[in-house]
């Protein structure tokens, strides 16, 4: 340790002493890094497992298909998407596996007096085939339910449960309130909530999902257009090919141009992917703040550190320790404190994570990388600010040092 540049291990062995001698300052030095990390570990594993949570809902949507739309201010009447256009893509598109016709809605369901917000799905039989819903209970619509313009629904388990505290409920019957109309609907099937896991979170800020006859809602309404039609497509087929020639047969069909437009179902999901990454680390890098005021400790410890160990920075100098071993020590002994709150950050992270996940019902995600991106990022702010300190120590005077009471 004299002449000698000094090795890591010994930078190690000689930090590690320094730190282990005064415990309760180095608890409070790095109690700043330790919560800077688990925020970071903690937003991100969480926002990870919602965004796995989210695009494995939006799979349910069907990624293999596109959906055709009218754009919107067409004229009314005109260039609006209708049933028999649904039946014409799948008599004159091959390309088309499976086709189906959607009309949405919002309204009120109600049990007595336990009333519920409802986003209503009407719907045909060929639904099945390009949204994914898993029966409980019952049946799903079909095509007689559809041609007869049925007074049937059906409804999540949750809703379920909520409404008559049981989950087979077939047969029974709910008052459906939509504008300022009201129609009594029996339930014929009971399907999984796929909402589950925020309906959880948000209970009942999130409104269930139920699903009819396309027909039957569009008498409620006193419509005769369709939202969309979703279209399934077959194996091997480019959908974005598929989409163009959908819209050139409907623009055809209506003797239109540029009325009409697809969505490719896989593109969307692709940007749902990115916008929720690019939020996830938003609000990970705004966690990430406190690590400046926990970097900030570190150096004023630091400094502190520097003033008590004048005299014995002036008797290894005097020694022969060079310039660069003080250094190398200060700088070693700052990247180990911000080390061991990283270290610390990530448990804590991963523990309250976990904790989130059991109560929410959120899947937690906690990658490799992110520990190690975690680890190095503790590493970096030890070193940025601990070089001031280290520099400061190397600096000083071997005599003026020797000095110093």
């Amino acid at each position: 340790m004299t002449g000698d540049n000094m090795n890591v291990m010994e930078c190690v062995k000689i930090s590690l002493a320094s730190i282990v001698s005064n415990k309760l300052r180095t608890l409070l030095t790095i109690i700043g890094i330790t919560i800077g990390i688990s925020s970071v570990i903690a937003i991100i594993s969480i926002g990870k497992g919602g965004q796995t949570a989210i695009l494995n809902e939006f799979d349910k949507l069907g990624t293999n298909s596109i959906n055709i739309r009218a754009k919107t201010g067409v004229v009314q009447g005109k260039d609006i998407l209708r049933l028999d256009d649904a039946v014409n893509i799948e008599k004159y598109i091959p390309q088309a596996e499976s086709v189906t016709p959607v009309f949405n809605g919002f309204g009120l369901i109600k049990n007595n007096n336990k009333i519920r917000e409802a986003y209503i799905w009407g719907i045909d039989k060929d639904f099945k085939d390009i949204f994914s819903l898993e029966l409980l209970h019952g049946r799903l619509i079909n095509q007689n339910d559809t041609r007869l313009a049925r007074n049937v629904v059906v409804i999540d388990n949750v809703v379920a449960k909520k409404l008559f505290h049981r989950g087979n409920v077939i047969g029974k019957t709910i008052n459906l309130i939509v504008r300022k109309d009201s129609v009594i609907l029996t339930i014929i099937g009971v399907v999984k909530n796929s909402n589950e896991i925020f309906d959880n979170i948000f209970d009942e800020q999130v409104p269930t999902f139920i699903y009819m006859p396309i027909t039957t809602l569009q008498r409620i309404y006193n419509s005769n257009y369709v939202d969309f039609i979703s279209v399934k497509v077959g194996k091997g087929e480019n959908p974005d090919e598929v989409g163009i020639k959908i819209v050139n047969f409907l623009e055809r069909s209506h003797h239109t141009s540029q009325k009409y437009y697809a969505e490719n179902m896989l593109k969307q999901r692709e940007q749902v992917r990115r916008v929720t990454n690019i939020l996830t680390y938003i609000i990970g890098a705004i966690g990430a703040i406190s690590l400046i005021v926990g970097g900030i400790g570190i150096m004023n410890i630091m400094l502190v550190s520097v003033k008590e160990r004048t005299k014995e920075i002036g008797i290894r100098k005097a020694v022969g320790a060079r310039k660069g071993d003080i250094l190398k020590q200060f700088l070693t002994e700052a990247v180990l404190l911000t080390l061991i709150g990283g270290i610390m950050g990530i448990a804590t992270g991963i523990f309250f994570s976990w904790l989130l996940s059991v109560f929410s019902g959120l899947p937690m995600e906690i990658s490799m990388p992110t520990i190690i991106i975690a680890l190095l990022f503790s590493a970096f702010i030890g070193i940025l600010f601990g070089v001031y300190p280290a520099q400061k120590a190397s600096n000083l005077d071997p005599i003026e040092a020797l000095r110093y009471e």
